[in-house]
């Protein structure tokens, strides 16, 4: 294995765990929106990555 094939590895590895932790981070966000009856902000953190960031902070999702 080459320097090359291996780093192109290691990102994609990378690239699946980022991808991971943000379905993860969203997953909780829409459970604890539905929780609290938001069904339309479920709606527009799917569309509004800002306002999706602003209630990652507001529910305390890292």
């Amino acid at each position: 294995m080459t320097l090359l094939m291996r780093d192109q590895i290691n990102v994609e590895k990378g690239i699946e765990k980022g991808i991971e932790k943000g379905e993860e981070k969203l997953s909780q966000l829409i459970a604890r929106l539905i929780e609290d009856k938001r069904q339309q902000d479920v709606i527009r953190v799917t569309q509004d990555k800002l306002y999706r960031n602003k209630l990652y902070k507001e529910y305390f999702i890292n």
